[in-house]
C-alpha cells in the first residue's frame, strides 16, 4: 500500500518513476505486474500506466495529465487545449499531444491520442501535472490549424469563450511564428473578437505592418464553401465570420 500511495501522487507514471521509489529496476517490473493483476494499476501504452481508483477501479487521471506524461516534452494543444479551458462547443474524444519526438497515436479508456509535431518551445505552461499551450498560443495555434480546431464554427464558438488575452504575448508569440499568413488570419480574426479578447489597436496594427501583397484562403475548407475576400487582411476567409449577429449562435 505504501508503493500504491508513492504512485497516487504521480497519477501517471513510466518504469523510471518505478524505478526512483524502488532504486532497483528488477522490484519495479515485479511492483508493476503485481499492481496490474490486482488492478491497482492500468497499462495505458508501452511504457506508461494510470493508478486506478480502490473501490471503483476506475483510472484517476484525465486525459490531459495522461497526453503530459506520454514523452518527456508532450503538452495538451490545439482543441484539446481549449477543452482543458472549459470553451468547447463539441464534444471531443480526440486528444491532440504535441512533442518533438513522434509517438503512434493510441487509444486508453474512451480517448484517441493523436501525436501533432511541434516546432515551438513558446507558450507552453504547467499547471499542476498537466503540460499546455497557454491561452494566447491555444488561439493562435488553432487561428493556424482551424482543422484542428474543430473547423471554423467551433473555433468561433471557443473563441467567444476564451476570455481576455495578453497583448505583449500575442505580439511576442508571432514574431516566433514568423508567418505572413498567420499574421494576416490572426489580425483578421483578432480585430474581428477584439472586445470579447481584450486585443489592443497596437496589436491589429503590428498585424498590419507585416502583411505581404499575397492572397491567401484562410484554411482548405474556405476554398469549398461561400467566402467572401477581404481586401484590408489580404484574405479570403468563410462566410460564417461575416454572419456576427445575424445567427443563432452568434
Amino acid at each position: 500500500m505504501k508503493n500504491y500511495k508513492e504512485l497516487l501522487k504521480l497519477k501517471v507514471f513510466n518504469m523510471q518513476d518505478v524505478n526512483n521509489i524502488t532504486h532497483n529496476e528488477n522490484s519495479s517490473k515485479s511492483l508493476i505486474q503485481r499492481m496490474l493483476k490486482e488492478e491497482y494499476i492500468k497499462r495505458i501504452k508501452y511504457n506508461l500506466y494510470a493508478v486506478c481508483d480502490l473501490e471503483y477501479g476506475l483510472v484517476i487521471p484525465d486525459q490531459y495529465m495522461i497526453g503530459s506524461k506520454i514523452q518527456n516534452d508532450s503538452f495538451v494543444s490545439y482543441h484539446s487545449a481549449f477543452d482543458y479551458y472549459g470553451v468547447k462547443n463539441q464534444v471531443f474524444y480526440v486528444v491532440y499531444i504535441s512533442s518533438r519526438k513522434k509517438f503512434e497515436n493510441f487509444e486508453f479508456d474512451g480517448y484517441s491520442y493523436e501525436f501533432i509535431k511541434n516546432k515551438y518551445d513558446f507558450g507552453i505552461v504547467q499547471e499542476g501535472k498537466v503540460r499546455i499551450t497557454d491561452k494566447e498560443r491555444t488561439v493562435l495555434d488553432n487561428i493556424n490549424r482551424t482543422d484542428l480546431a474543430g473547423g471554423n464554427e467551433e473555433l468561433i464558438m471557443c473563441l467567444e469563450l476564451i476570455g481576455s488575452l495578453d497583448n505583449k504575448k500575442i505580439k511576442e508569440y508571432l514574431k516566433y511564428y514568423n508567418s505572413k499568413k498567420l499574421y494576416a488570419k490572426a489580425g483578421f480574426v483578432l480585430e474581428l473578437f477584439k472586445d470579447k479578447l481584450g486585443i489592443e489597436e497596437e496589436t491589429i496594427q503590428e498585424c498590419h505592418e507585416n502583411l505581404c501583397n499575397t492572397h491567401y484562403y484562410f484554411d482548405d475548407e474556405t476554398k469549398r464553401i461561400k467566402n467572401k475576400f477581404i481586401s484590408n487582411w489580404n484574405l479570403i476567409v468563410p462566410e460564417i465570420y461575416l454572419m456576427r449577429g445575424r445567427t443563432l449562435f452568434w
